[in-house]
């Protein structure tokens, strides 16, 4: 099985904005970064395209599999990062009180109302049960960044928090394939 993992395109929001689980659209001139996205993928004819609900994902996800008449597959353990009453606001207007506790533990912190990246990894790793137990040969995944960044280092068996090390640019795709004893990253940012 090869799945590749495929974060969506740039957002419609301004630099320096908390979102995780806040949704936002594509930016207004997305379609030749999809189109982009697309071509980079080739073929993967009928293969599924696993997202979640958020807008941000699922107009890329709706696309790659228009492309390919395939179909989508919804799957919220892949939404980003709850960041509770950040969400939406610009970094600098969070209280640094709050954010400096955070940043000290983000492992096991969570902004208020939201959720640690403990809690993020938890259900990740479970989504990602569901998707190697797949049948299919080629799979799509589309995603934000941090979901994708927990499903390499699960994949890879690598520790928890070597998601941190990790970059995916906006329309970034990464191929992992099942080889003998286990998944392996065949590329990232492609």
């Amino acid at each position: 099985m090869d799945i590749y993992l495929i974060r969506h395109t740039r957002p419609d929001l301004g630099p320096g904005i908390c979102y995780g689980q806040l949704d936002v659209a594509l930016a207004p001139d997305c379609e030749g970064d999809i189109a982009a996205v697309s071509a980079r993928l080739g073929a993967a004819a009928g293969a599924p395209v696993v997202t979640p609900s958020t807008q941000r994902c699922r107009r890329l996800a709706d696309a790659l599999a228009a492309v390919r008449a395939s179909r989508v597959v919804v799957e919220e353990r892949l939404r980003e990062l709850d960041f509770g009453e950040w969400e939406g606001l610009p970094w600098d207007e969070i209280p640094r009180v709050q954010t400096d506790v955070w940043t000290r533990d983000i492992w096991n912190q969570a902004a208020p109302g939201g959720e640690s990246y403990a809690a993020l990894h938890e259900r990740v790793a479970a989504a990602w049960e569901t998707l190697e137990a797949r049948a299919d040969p080629v799979l799509l995944v589309v995603a934000p960044a941090g979901p994708l960044r927990t499903l390499l280092t699960v994949a890879l068996d690598l520790p928890p928090d070597a998601f941190m090390r990790m970059h995916l640019d906006y329309g970034g795709i990464a191929k992992l394939c099942d080889s003998t004893g286990g998944w392996r990253l065949d590329f990232s940012n492609r």
